[in-house]
């Protein structure tokens, strides 16, 4: 469950580093900005079309990491994959990046898929206010 701290720690730093296994057994770490938080998890978006997708399929495992100059944040969990179509086009509706991101995507054969965080651990800590959540 995302608390009111690990909710405003990554509406203001959307950006997050994904770390998976790619196709060729070896770490890879990619920068994806999350839609926002939806039924209490962290959402995303990736077109059919790039190497993550085909990774995650693959291999759902993943973590996510985000830093600043005194706190940061890392999460652990699965990729699952949303099918419900009118969910979907609940989260792309309302997603701020939407728009600049994946705008006329679908229309050019690139489907975009719309992926949650089944998180299993997470942690924010604050080096400056000596505190660390767990969820």
């Amino acid at each position: 469950m995302v608390n009111k701290e690990v909710r405003e720690f990554i509406e203001h730093n959307p950006i997050l580093m994904l770390a998976n296994i790619g196709l060729d057994g070896l770490p890879k770490i990619r920068p994806m900005i999350t839609l926002g938080i939806f039924k209490e998890t962290l959402w995303f978006a990736v077109t059919e079309s790039k190497l993550v997708y085909k990774e995650l399929q693959k291999d759902d495992n993943l973590e996510l990491c985000s830093v600043t100059l005194s706190r940061w944040i890392r999460i652990k969990g699965k990729a699952v994959f949303e099918h419900d179509k009118s969910f979907i086009t609940h989260i792309l509706e309302n997603s701020d990046i939407m728009e600049k991101f994946y705008k006329g995507k679908n229309d050019k054969e690139e489907n975009v898929k719309v992926f949650y965080i089944k998180i299993e651990h997470g942690e924010l800590s604050d080096f400056e206010r000596d505190m660390k959540i767990e969820f």
